[in-house]
């Protein structure tokens, strides 16, 4: 991430940018988003960062998250990337915890900028991303962790990859790719095998440390009923 200072410009100067759409947006209860972008990378991409302002505190004295987001002419060249994401922040000196809401909030407003067709990124390195980490390590199936639980509600978990080899440099942290559907019928291939995967995970669930098993178990069983409801699957074995 670049640090210069003059490499960034706030993103209402740059009305034509994606990321403007989600400039201000709401994201808890008196707590709203600033967008800044930064310049492009190697590949073309534009740097961004995210900045907190809550109406009673005032701003965050550094960003909750930045990345990349990139645009192009085919649904796969279509994404957003987070890189950094910072569980905890100071606002005027004082250490603030990002409650879940917030973080998930973060997300949903991140993965409307994803068209059909396109990606979100999410990093899973830091410290904050620390259970998912565990978990996708102990192979609880993405959708079942904190982290691609958010993704899912955002629209974003249509299906996973994993890139859990680090690679450094331009691949940049340990990530959790999640994709938007093409179209409906997409959504339903996927989204039977993805309930398969979750219906199987379940069923190994005990297999797991504890404090994973307490965060995906529950996200297991309530993404199991949503997609069932979607899906129109009955309770009971999958035909």
């Amino acid at each position: 991430m670049p640090a210069r200072p003059d490499l960034w410009q706030r993103v209402d100067t740059l009305p034509d940018h994606p990321m403007s759409a989600i400039n201000g947006a709401v994201v808890g209860n008196g707590v709203r988003l600033r967008i800044e972008i930064g310049p492009k990378s190697k590949v073309g991409s534009d740097y961004y960062r995210v900045i907190l302002i809550s109406d009673s505190m005032g701003e965050a004295d550094e960003p909750v998250c930045g990345g990349l987001i990139n645009r192009g002419a085919f649904p796969g060249f279509n994404w957003v990337e987070v890189t950094d994401f910072q569980g905890r922040l100071t606002i005027n000196g004082e250490a603030i915890q990002i409650p879940e809401g917030i973080d998930g909030n973060i997300v949903k407003t991140l993965g409307r900028l994803v068209p059909i067709g396109g990606h979100l990124m999410m990093e899973y390195d830091s410290a904050h991303r620390a259970i998912t980490a565990k978990a996708l390590a102990q192979r609880v199936p993405p959708v079942a962790t904190p982290l691609g639980g958010m993704m899912f509600a955002a629209n974003c978990g249509t299906w996973f990859t994993d890139w859990y080899i680090s690679e450094g440099g331009r691949e940049g942290p340990r990530k959790l790719q999640g994709f938007r559907a093409v179209d409906a019928e997409h959504a339903a291939r996927r989204g039977r095998e993805m309930l398969e995967g979750l219906e199987a995970f379940l069923g190994r669930a005990k297999d797991c440390d504890w404090d994973v098993q307490a965060a995906c178990i529950p996200i297991a069983q309530a993404t199991v009923t949503n997609l069932r409801a979607r899906l129109d699957v009955p309770d009971g074995p999958m035909p």
